[in-house]
């Protein structure tokens, strides 16, 4: 099941961040460390893929794993597709407007 509080540890060519999620009856929201807030769906495919769409905003003088500093606030959306497994360990390549990222997931506990 896909449902639950997930941390997401995530690199780029200049530096690392992490973030928490919850993902819950197609919703996807979370926020992380920078005071990025990220609020999404997803969908399942008939193979048991998940497609994620979500809007992360970043507020105004951030320094992103990508390597832009923002002089003002920026949203982004963000799309991926992620397998059942998803938080397995292992890296999840995940294209930006603003460059790749590596993330890992792991989930932290189910929802109550």
């Amino acid at each position: 099941m896909m449902e639950g509080f997930y941390a997401v540890y995530y690199t780029g060519v200049a530096g690392l961040g992490h973030a928490v999620l919850v993902i819950n009856e197609k919703i996807v929201t979370g926020a992380d460390v920078a005071g990025g807030v990220y609020n999404g769906s997803y969908s399942i495919t008939e193979k048991g893929e998940f497609n994620v769409e979500i809007n992360f905003t970043i507020p105004a003088g951030t320094t992103l794993v990508t390597g832009q500093t923002l002089p003002e606030e920026f949203t982004q959306t963000i799309t991926t597709k992620l397998n059942s497994n998803f938080a397995n360990g292992q890296p999840v390549p995940v294209n930006t407007q603003l460059g790749p990222v590596n993330a890992v997931f792991k989930k932290l506990r189910d929802l109550p």
